[in-house]
């Protein structure tokens, strides 16, 4: 169940939004532009802390040791060069 911090929040922001005047602002054609942006990047920088990070990802699904994973991935670069 949740606990009561979860549902005190949850009142919070449902009542902020509820309660929100409208603000009569305007957004031009840029702020939607800097928005896609924005998400493109993080979806970029996810990108490379997954190719980062993926042996160690790939060593702790499989259970195997990071030093075997990266022999193997040696082994396997060194036959595509011959």
């Amino acid at each position: 169940m949740l606990g009561a911090q979860t549902v005190r929040v949850f009142l919070v922001v449902l009542g902020c939004t509820v309660l929100a005047a409208p603000s009569h602002a305007y957004l031009d054609p840029g702020t939607g532009s800097i928005i896609l942006q924005s998400i493109l990047a993080g979806i970029a920088v996810a990108m490379g802390i997954l190719r980062f990070y993926w042996y160690r990802l790939k060593a702790f699904f499989s259970g195997t040791t990071l030093e075997s994973e990266a022999a193997d991935s040696k082994d396997s670069e060194i036959q595509n060069d011959i």
